[in-house]
């Protein structure tokens, strides 16, 4: 008969026992010392007769209230948009040990997201990514060994983008809007600059009139600079003027703050959009005045190419005639 003892740390309890693969340890969470001795029962009769009698996982709610506690720690600047997306999951499935939650159901909610809440493809392939990735990282620390995300099929969005952008004249309605705010805004409008950076960005980060952007994002951050890369924004005249008329730090808030100031401030003005509109003003407007793309990429920060090749491609002077032309005298 198999033998498995309880260990406890710190309030959590862990299950000891030796198999084929020699020594075991597994967590069982923070449960009291009647439900400890159950699930240490339990487990020792599905070693020695192999029936599961009770799942040892923990709770879906349980273990994302722990990740997001992790996740706040590493990635504070994303920590809300990671608790947003993965809020509905956790409230349809959250009172479910983990490993009882089945691929089929993840595969039924997904389906529900798109049809019933009519959600876009980007919006339900963001949750279900940030899922996965929370997943995976509870498999990592060995709190649980299913996956209920294996198998589910992620929907892709729309791949080629038509992105809005700011001309000059609704940018000046946005300055004129709140001029106690319109430094803020110019400056990043100028930059490119994410809310994420420019939040507790210190004066310091300027030298010789170039800003030194550290990209910051989250564990699940497609099309950002993952790895921590620095880039280096030259600051045109409009964004040194911009900068000398900011505090420092350029702003003390949550970056979310600064997304409900420019809402209210691009409500006030008429033009509608989110703060994100200003970054791609810049890198729009870069494009269509001819500069390159690779260029742009590392203006903006972009890991990747094809992220800055799927925003602004489209956007290029003259490309896509001028190349047809050639045909007029080849052929």
């Amino acid at each position: 008969m198999a033998k498995v003892t309880l260990y406890w740390r710190d309030g959590t309890a862990y299950l000891n026992w030796r198999d084929g693969n020699g020594r075991q340890r597994k967590s069982i969470g923070r449960r009291g010392a009647i439900e400890a001795e159950t699930i240490r029962a339990a487990k020792e009769a599905e070693l020695t007769y192999g029936v599961r009698i009770i799942s040892t996982a923990p709770k879906l709610a349980d273990f994302i209230e722990h990740y997001l506690e992790w996740y706040k720690a590493e990635h504070p600047r994303t920590h809300g948009k990671a608790k947003s997306e993965l809020r509905l999951l956790k409230a349809e499935f959250g009172h479910r040990p983990i490993d009882t939650i089945t691929t089929m159901e993840i595969e039924a909610h997904k389906a529900r997201r798109l049809t019933k809440d009519r959600a876009a493809k980007e919006t339900v392939s963001k949750e279900l990514r940030r899922f996965r990735t929370a997943i995976r990282r509870g498999m990592r620390w060995k709190l649980f060994q299913v996956d209920p995300m294996e198998g589910v099929e992620i929907p892709r969005g729309v791949r080629s983008v038509a992105v809005k952008f700011y001309g000059k004249k609704e940018l000046v309605k946005l300055y004129e809007a709140n001029p106690s705010r319109s430094s803020l805004w110019r400056f990043m409008t100028h930059t490119g600059i994410r809310r994420g950076e420019v939040a507790g960005c210190s004066k310091e980060k300027v030298r010789r009139n170039v800003l030194h952007v550290e990209s910051e994002p989250g564990e699940n951050e497609e099309g950002r600079t993952k790895s921590g890369r620095w880039r280096d924004v030259p600051l045109n005249k409009e964004a040194r003027k911009a900068f000398a008329e900011l505090p420092d730090p350029l702003v003390s808030v949550h970056p979310d703050t600064i997304s409900d100031w420019f809402a209210e401030d691009a409500k006030k003005a008429g033009i509608g959009g989110s703060l994100h509109r200003l970054r791609h003003t810049f890198g729009a407007t870069l494009t269509m005045a001819g500069v390159p793309l690779r260029r742009i990429q590392l203006l903006m920060g972009h890991a990747d190419y094809a992220t800055t090749e799927k925003y602004y491609a489209h956007l290029t002077p003259n490309g896509s005639d001028k190349a047809v032309m050639l045909l007029e005298k080849l052929l």
